[in-house]
Formats: C-alpha cells, sequence, structure tokens
C-alpha cells in the first residue's frame, strides 16, 4: 500500500502537467499515445543520468561550494537536460505528429516530466511522503519548463531552413543554465522559499510567453484562423 501511494503521489501530479500544458497547444493537440512514449522515454533517462552524475556523488555531497556549483551546471544541468532533449529526438521529433514549433515544448515538458516522476519517486522513498507535494508542485514544475524553453529552440530547429544545428545548441544550453541556476541557487542557500517561488513564478511566465512565441509561428495559425 505504501509503495502504491508514493507512486502514486509521484505520477499523479506529472501527468496532471502533461494534461495542462498539451492543452496550451492552440493549434492541434497532440496523441496522447506520443505523449505517453516521449513520457516513458523521459523515465527511461533516470537510469542513464545516475550513471553520469555518480562519478561526481562524492563533489556533489562533499565538495567545496565552488565546486558543488560547477557540478550542478556542467554535469548535472546539462546532463540531465541533453537526455531529456535526446529522448524528446528519439521519440517525436521526426514523427508526422511533431508539425509545429510549439510541439518542442510539448514533448520537452512530457520528456521532462516523465524524468520528474521517477525522480519524485526515488525522493519519496528515500525520505517519505512527506516531501511529495513540494517535488510534485516545484520540482517537477522546474523540470518540465527547463525542458521545455529548451524544446522552444528543438521545435524552431525542426523547421529551420537553415540554423537548425544553432537552435538545438541554444535550446540544450537555455535548458542547462535554468536547471544548473536553479541547483545552484538551493545549493548555495541564498534564496529564501519565497525567493524560489519567486524563480518558479518568473519560470513558468517565461514558457507562458514561450508558447505565445510558438504559436505565432505555427504553420497552421493562418489556415485555421481564416476558416
Amino acid at each position: 500500500m505504501r509503495l502504491f501511494l508514493l507512486i502514486s503521489a509521484s505520477f499523479l501530479p506529472a501527468a496532471v502537467w502533461v494534461w495542462f500544458f498539451r492543452q496550451q497547444d492552440r493549434y492541434e493537440k497532440e496523441p496522447y499515445g506520443l505523449l505517453l512514449l516521449t513520457f516513458a522515454a523521459g523515465m527511461a533517462a533516470v537510469p542513464a543520468a545516475i550513471l553520469l552524475e555518480e562519478p561526481f556523488r562524492a563533489q556533489i555531497d562533499a565538495g567545496s561550494m565552488l565546486t558543488k556549483i560547477v557540478v550542478a551546471f556542467l554535469v548535472v544541468g546539462l546532463g540531465e537536460e541533453a537526455l531529456k532533449l535526446l529522448a524528446v529526438y528519439i521519440t517525436a521529433y521526426r514523427r508526422a505528429e511533431f508539425s509545429e514549433v510549439t510541439d518542442g515544448m510539448i514533448y520537452g515538458i512530457t520528456a521532462a516530466l516523465g524524468f520528474a516522476a521517477v525522480e519524485n519517486l526515488l525522493y519519496t522513498l528515500a525520505f517519505g511522503i512527506e516531501i511529495a507535494p513540494a517535488r510534485a508542485l516545484i520540482s517537477s514544475l522546474a523540470h518540465g519548463a527547463f525542458t521545455g524553453l529548451g524544446g522552444y529552440h528543438l521545435g524552431r530547429a525542426r523547421f529551420a531552413s537553415e540554423g537548425a544545428g544553432r537552435e538545438v545548441f541554444l535550446g540544450l544550453i537555455t535548458s542547462a543554465f535554468l536547471h544548473g541556476l536553479y541547483n545552484g541557487l538551493i545549493i548555495a542557500g541564498v534564496v529564501s522559499p519565497l525567493g524560489l517561488v519567486v524563480f518558479m513564478a518568473l519560470l513558468y511566465l517565461g514558457v507562458v510567453r514561450r508558447f505565445g512565441q510558438a504559436a505565432a509561428q505555427s504553420p497552421l495559425r493562418s489556415e485555421l484562423e481564416n476558416r
């Protein structure tokens, strides 16, 4: 029963977030089957992230403040965001359903939430269900926002006539930097709980803004608005 509760507390909020962000697609909602596949790929990225970060575990746990922050940016942030964007590339990027820039954000967020669900489960198994609400609200949204903002550039790359590589690079750097900044602020202890809420609010507003910009670039926009 306890395991069932922990799984529910980790995966149900992630599923709700996927549904919520899917609703932000103004023109053509993504099929649940492909979203589920992308979510599963995000889940599968967790073991790879653990293997990537394990050699740096001593630095993460007991290194100097500077070392911890460097690892937060260059190992955790860059590594996890690369894996989540790779999950999108493998599952959705080359599919016909990936038909507009917004889809880069939707699938990016979905992969990130799959990743976050497994990570949240591991944390609740270690520290108890008491931390589940904070993980579901803050950590899951943070993961989704990091990769969603990176996914905006992945969406632009999908339909770029030139400069696709530059867009992919921008997406990875954007998501990795925000992820590293989030972890670095927590590690350094320079932000209060209220400050973290403000950071998350700004992050969410950035996602909303990008959704608007992505929708404006949709090839379906003029077609559907002129019907």
